[in-house]
């Protein structure tokens, strides 16, 4: 597989304190770009992910604008440690990936990102690595997910938790695939976020249901669909 760079370091506002955290992108106007939220940052230097109506539902696809890479950093859920990163995504075309970041650092932009990859039809690849502030990978464990079918809908998980071992877990559909303990890199607290890459402008992947679930805190869950009407 070729190896894209995913992550640039993320220029950020001051991170909010750590709450659980979803975005179902319906009180979206078609055509946004999600960094028209307050609760997501992206840097200049990659592809966007913007709002589609798809019948009544509002999504958000890859649109590359030349690049082979994006990332946007996930403000909304703050800073969080332990943690179970969630979305559905479906893609339209082979080798291209759709991920969940975890851990990334706002000053280096390192993290760790667990990821879907569209290898050939009907078969994905779920990985588990960690991305360097220049966007370089080091896969830390990958396997096999079949049938990964084209223009159906996956619900992708990010299970991030400990330290020294930090201990990380890709599940689709609710059946873990890939597992693995990290105690070179042992990020520590960090922001979540949504990271694709592909291989030709022709591979796009939708998002829907973005929810992040602290396990360390306590706050009162929300929900920020709603309250992102308020700033248009």
């Amino acid at each position: 597989m070729k190896t894209i760079p995913l992550l640039c370091v993320l220029v950020l506002a001051l991170p909010l304190l750590a709450e659980n955290f979803s975005d179902n992108f319906d009180f979206y106007t078609p055509g946004d770009d999600l960094e028209s939220s307050p609760f997501w940052s992206k840097p200049d230097s990659c592809g966007n992910l913007v709002v589609t109506d798809t019948g009544g539902n509002m999504v958000v696809e890859t649109v590359w604008n030349g690049y082979q890479s994006l990332a946007y950093a996930c403000l909304g859920s703050g800073v969080v440690t332990d943690c179970i990163l969630e979305t559905d995504v479906k893609y339209t075309n082979i080798e291209a990936s759709c991920g969940l970041l975890a851990r990334v650092n706002d000053s280096t932009g390192e993290g760790y990102i667990g990821y879907i990859y569209s290898a050939l039809p009907d078969i994905g690849v779920t990985f588990i690595a960690y991305v360097d502030g220049n966007g370089n990978y080091t896969t830390l464990d990958s396997d096999y997910y079949y049938p990964f079918n084209a223009g159906d809908w996956y619900t992708l998980s990010f299970q991030v938790t400990g330290n020294d071992p930090v201990e990380l877990t890709v599940s689709v559909n609710g059946t873990e695939s890939t597992s693995v303990q990290d105690s070179v890199y042992n990020l520590g607290a960090g922001l979540t976020g949504l990271g694709s890459t592909c291989s030709g402008s022709s591979s796009v992947f939708s998002i829907d249901n973005y929810s992040v679930i602290d396990n360390a805190s306590d706050l009162a869950s929300v929900t920020f669909g709603g309250i992102k009407a308020l700033f248009r």
